[in-house]
């Protein structure tokens, strides 16, 4: 399976959930809920593999964020 990351417009809005999540927690939550929605909502449109990939990009921005403040501090 490969994986597809950064392939829509959304995928922007993932790394800044992700980015904003190292702050507030409970991006983390919405985040998830939006994702089983959105899957479940494109049963049949969406690959397995692109909601893999909205989950690698979220977590992108969450660890750019995390190293960029353990730099910073």
């Amino acid at each position: 399976m490969k994986v597809e990351v950064f392939d829509d417009k959304r995928s922007f809005g993932h790394t800044v959930a992700g980015a904003v999540s190292f702050f507030m927690p409970i991006v983390f939550v919405i985040f998830i809920f939006y994702e089983i929605v959105e899957h479940i909502y494109k049963a049949g449109k969406e690959k397995p593999a692109n909601f893999l990939g909205d989950i690698v990009e979220y977590l992108f921005g969450l660890g750019a964020t995390a190293l960029a403040v353990r730099m910073i501090l």
